[in-house]
């Protein structure tokens, strides 16, 4: 690995033949939860992109044991943050709407409501 930007989720690597470095996408790492670090040794195929230059794809890390999850470094930056989960409308504010609501709608489509605006004709014999 020449080189990763973590805030972007990119970075280059070269060939240990030589070459030109290639653009390799964070979704090109398998997800084992590690962070590409640079001077990696890895293993990748390249591929043509639609615009005629050249990308590595299917990277497998090459080294011979793992490190324990304590000691891996911390995934800052390396993808892109999950979306914020919406919070949950509790029980209690929904019973208070709903009771508003009749209430709003008992004040304005009441009988009474209805009388006080109409006036009626009383018929005298």
């Amino acid at each position: 690995m020449d080189s990763w930007y973590a805030e972007r989720g990119h970075g280059m690597v070269r060939s240990e033949q030589g070459g030109e470095p290639l653009f390799v996408h964070v979704s090109a790492f398998p997800m084992d939860g590690q962070v590409p670090q640079e001077g990696e040794r890895i293993s990748f195929e390249v591929v043509s992109r639609s615009d005629g230059s050249k990308q590595a794809v299917r990277l497998h890390r090459l080294q011979s044991h793992k490190l324990p999850s304590q000691l891996r470094p911390s995934r800052v930056g390396s993808r892109p943050p999950r979306p914020i989960a919406r919070r949950r409308t509790s029980p209690l504010t929904w019973m208070v709407l709903v009771l508003l609501a009749l209430g709003v709608g008992a004040t304005v489509w009441s009988p009474a409501s209805h009388a006080l605006g109409t006036k009626t004709q009383t018929q005298r014999h």
